[in-house]
């Protein structure tokens, strides 16, 4: 990432939005990989294992496995796409070729693509929500130690699918040779015609509310839900809407229907994930405080997608990180414990 960002940092094309982007990118992801070993500490310090003799080696064990597991694989999957152009040197005039990818990108790129992106940024709900319910069903059991294993599992999985794009991206930027074809599709699939020349934001918004996994479960499932479904709504309606015109600030893409159904989505959000998060017996958070709570971020999400649609910088993170900062600051006023 480092490579790509000193190798394009002269490009005029580039602006000064997408520069401050790709730094917080590469900050994010270093971040994770400084406070991953203490949130393994964290989860499994006052747990025996189901695997091993603590909770902590079981995740040690399973994080290795399941990481390096998929970079191993990914490596080898790239690797047998350079073995395919060395075989067979026209495919870097073909499918392994990026300015043909671009061209073919851009010729393509329809509001269907916009639609199919934001049903990727879904994912980490559906990721956040089931496997708690899982381990609540499989182990609550054997008591408080489900949720550290259910927490454990959604940063693995979490970590495997920024990865991949990760990855994706550096193989994309610096050299297209190794990109297998199957992969290619999965960008087209994922990424704007905006992101051709810089980093998709896909992994950035799992780095984004990552830190968040450090407070209680309630806190970090909000986070996730504002930042995957009522971002990816307000953009769906927005898009819809686009043709009658409301558009918000001039001069922008965005639209009052858009703004709307990201207010009202939010604050559903925000209601679901405190209810979700009691009935598995996470919080006790009163509901007047919730309400309280879910106005308040709602608030916060609406400003946040104005002053986004005049200042490009990437709401994938700033949502995540902003909503997130509000929130405890907000529980930490009404005293609600946040861990």
């Amino acid at each position: 990432m480092v490579i790509h960002i000193k190798k394009t940092w002269s490009n005029k094309e580039k602006d000064i939005y997408k520069k401050i982007n790709e730094i917080i990118y590469c900050l994010l992801t270093l971040a994770f990989a400084l406070y991953y070993p203490f949130l393994i500490f964290l989860l499994g310090k006052d747990y025996s294992g189901l695997i091993l003799g603590s909770a902590v080696d079981d995740f040690i064990l399973l994080g290795n496995i399941f990481i390096v597991g998929e970079v191993s694989i990914i490596f080898l999957w790239a690797i047998s796409a350079k073995i395919g152009t060395k075989k067979n040197p026209k495919l870097l005039e073909t499918k392994n070729n990026y300015e043909r990818f671009k061209q073919n990108l851009l010729e393509n790129y329809s509001r269907k693509n916009k639609l199919k992106r934001k049903c990727y940024h879904m994912l980490p709900f559906t990721v956040v929500g089931i496997i708690p319910l899982i381990f609540y069903l499989s182990f609550s059991n054997l008591g408080d130690i489900w949720i550290s294993y259910a927490l454990f599992f959604i940063a693995i999985v979490g970590v495997d699918f920024a990865f991949t794009f990760i990855i994706g991206d550096v193989v994309r930027l610096l050299d297209f040779s190794y990109m297998p074809s199957k992969a290619a599709n999965l960008f087209k699939a994922a990424m704007t015609d905006e992101e051709l020349e810089t980093f998709t934001s896909t992994s950035v918004m799992v780095f984004g509310f990552g830190p968040f996994i450090f407070f209680n479960f309630t806190i970090f499932f909000i986070v996730v839900l504002i930042s995957a479904i009522a971002d990816a709504f307000a953009s769906i309606i927005g898009l819809i809407s686009s043709k009658y015109n409301h558009i918000f600030p001039k001069g922008t893409t965005k639209t009052i229907e858009g703004y709307l159904g990201g207010i009202i989505v939010c604050f559903l959000c925000t209601l679901f994930g405190a209810y979700y998060s009691n009935m598995l017996g996470l919080s006790n958070w009163k509901f007047n405080s919730v309400l309280l709570i879910a106005i308040i971020l709602s608030i916060t999400f609406f400003l946040i997608d104005l002053i986004t649609s005049k200042i490009k910088l990437q709401d994938n993170y700033i949502n995540s990180l902003t909503i997130g900062s509000v929130l405890l600051i907000t529980l930490i006023l009404l005293k609600i414990p946040i861990f």
